[in-house]
């Protein structure tokens, strides 16, 4: 793949559109619309995108437990307002669902995997 694809796909990852990335690349939007009709472009593409979500996810992660502390302190502070408390209480609760539906998911994927492969 060439450079100036190298660099589309960069622009994608970094501006809100098809428009903006390829004005930032110094191609048309045509081009670029052409880019996606090569599958090593898409390929490669779908990579860059994927690395930078797994990326976000491990960021997004390591900021959880803190978020979730704080929650829980605004949810027992008796000095706070109900309706603070009451919001940072159903916060924690749709997160915990929310948690427990993700993992529930994997492991069924995962069991699925492993009755796929024997």
């Amino acid at each position: 793949m060439n450079e100036k694809k190298e660099r589309a796909i960069a622009a994608l990852l970094t501006h809100p559109t098809k428009a903006k990335a390829a004005e930032a690349v110094g191609i048309t939007v045509r081009t670029m619309h052409n880019y996606f009709d090569d599958p090593e472009f898409v390929s490669e593409y779908r990579k860059a995108f994927r690395n930078m979500v797994e990326d976000s996810t491990r960021q997004a992660q390591q900021s959880l437990q803190p978020a979730i502390a704080v929650l829980n302190e605004i949810a027992n502070d008796k000095d706070k307002s109900a309706s603070a408390r009451i919001q940072a209480a159903k916060t924690i609760i749709e997160c915990t669902l929310r948690l427990g539906e993700q993992v529930d998911i994997i492991q069924q994927l995962e069991e699925l995997e492993r009755e796929a492969d024997e």
